[in-house]
């Protein structure tokens, strides 16, 4: 066969369209794990519901995921393809739901900040347009229908993996970029709504742009009579080794990654940018250190991503850097706590930026053995019934990482509602109890580095039972090719 027709060889159009697909993903992932409870917290202008507000939403919300992320992938599999493919469609109405809900999210109306119930309407409302928009995003899915490759799949993953950081930094230069629209309005609320407005809606018009250059080739045919039923969810959870085991482990070792994302500009702000005596904040210092430890984590992030091949090579397999990626992680959140507790941690950034630049290496790393681990487990099932049920594998794996984001930033919410957190909107002073702010440092790092430093373990542990062996995995490339 001519390698112009090989069906599993890419080209540089489904590469780029994979990668600006991504955007609009990227964005939002980054911004509600960084800055969705910050914006409630301190910029929205409504005082300490911000907290209450934030919390109680992101762990209820987790309750809605419950059901309807398995549900959108029911629907996504029993799906039937066509004219435009079978699982694109869902990724464009995953990508103008998500930019729709982060528009409105950031951009709370002003007269709402004295009306309680117009503000949970309004936050509730837009959160399940976002979350459902965000649970159709399932580019697994694509990437598996457009070969069936290992190695083809492993360099479609890297270049999206690029746009998320792209978009990570983008969003990590946010609060410096809010300050200069500020200078214009002198609000920061409005400023913090018109930045996020104008970045998003054009990263959605990137994504729409890649998904249109997208045309999926393996669709596994099912039988016209087959019946797809909604307790195929749990049949799937039960049967299927690989996910579980996979999924087992993403639940402890994901928090990792979470729990830093949404500790750290908390910690920056109020560790070295802030008179605790007055609660006045140095926007400038927390505009420059907060780009600096964002960049200290995208950065070796890409650094992660493009050495992540070879290690894997090197190593034989997925599973075995996979291991030594959260191990590595493990050590580093255990390292930076125990700096806190000798005081080093506070006497300079630097110490904090070095901790936080090794765990992202070595969350770089982990990218490409982590999802491709995720995409086996929806070869598994097909291996093992015959059915193929890639969307609810992939709607498992992404109401784990959302429980995640939701846990870690609702976690920090309780802590910010027990000392009576207040931030005034409009001048991002602290107006709450300083005599409590020490306590409130140290336990933004615990949550960002014993915690974590524990769930690794539990992580480390779980995955030594993963099923699919070599000779599976070879035995499974056989059967999927015919």
């Amino acid at each position: 066969m001519k390698k112009g027709k090989d069906p599993n060889r890419l080209r540089f159009k489904e590469y780029f369209g994979t990668t600006a697909m991504a955007g609009t993903n990227s964005i939002a992932e980054a911004l509600m794990t960084s800055w969705f409870m910050v914006y409630l917290t301190d910029y929205a202008g409504i005082g300490k519901w911000g907290a209450i507000l934030g919390s109680a939403l992101l762990l209820i919300a987790r309750l809605f995921d419950a059901v309807n992320d398995p549900l959108e992938g029911w629907l996504m599999d029993r799906a039937k393809p066509g004219k435009f493919g079978k699982y694109k469609p869902f990724i464009i109405m995953s990508i103008l739901m998500t930019t729709l809900g982060l528009a409105c999210l950031f951009f709370m109306p002003s007269s709402f900040r004295d009306n309680p119930v117009m503000i949970c309407v309004w936050v509730i409302i837009f959160y399940l347009v976002y979350d459902i928009g965000y649970s159709f995003y399932a580019p697994n899915l694509i990437y598996r229908s457009l070969t069936l490759n290992s190695i083809e799949r492993g360099k479609l993953l890297i270049a999206p993996r690029m746009m998320s950081m792209i978009m990570g930094m983008v969003v990590s230069s946010l609060i410096v970029i809010v300050n200069n629209v500020n200078s214009k309005v002198n609000n920061m609320h409005d400023a913090f709504g018109i930045t996020v407005l104008a970045i998003v809606l054009a990263i959605c018009l990137i994504s729409l742009v890649g998904i249109s250059l997208i045309r999926e080739r393996h669709i596994t045919q099912q039988d016209e009579d087959e019946k797809f039923r909604i307790t195929e969810i749990f049949t799937v959870i039960r049967e299927n080794k690989a996910l579980q085991v996979k999924a087992g482990a993403d639940i402890f070792g994901g928090f990792i990654w979470t729990f830093l994302f949404a500790t750290l500009l908390y910690y920056v702000k109020w560790a070295y940018c802030a008179d605790l005596t007055t609660g006045a904040v140095n926007t400038e210092l927390y505009g420059t250190l907060s780009l600096v430890g964002s960049m200290m984590m995208f950065l070796p992030l890409i650094v992660g991503t493009l050495i992540a091949t070879p290690l894997m090579k090197l190593l034989g397999s997925a599973i075995k850097l996979h291991r030594l990626q959260i191990l590595t992680e493990s050590v580093s959140c255990g390292l930076m706590f125990i700096l806190h507790l000798t005081g080093i941690l506070r006497l300079s950034p630097v110490a904090l930026f070095v901790c936080i630049g090794i765990t992202a290496v070595c969350i770089g790393v982990g990218y490409i053995p982590e999802e491709t681990l995720k995409i086996e487990c929806m070869d598994y099932e097909i291996y093992l019934r015959g059915k193929d049920r890639s969307a609810l594998v992939n709607a498992c794996n992404k109401f784990i990482n959302k429980a995640q984001s939701a846990i870690s930033s609702g976690l920090i919410g309780i802590v910010l509602m027990a000392i009576g957190y207040v931030v005034d909107s409009e001048t991002d002073t602290y107006i709450g109890e300083l005599s409590a702010m020490p306590t409130l440092i140290t336990w933004f790092v615990v949550i960002m580095g014993l915690v974590p430093c524990i769930l690794g373990a539990i992580a480390l542990f779980i995955l030594k039972h993963y099923p699919v062996t070599d000779e599976i995995r070879a035995d499974m490339r056989k059967v999927l090719d015919k």
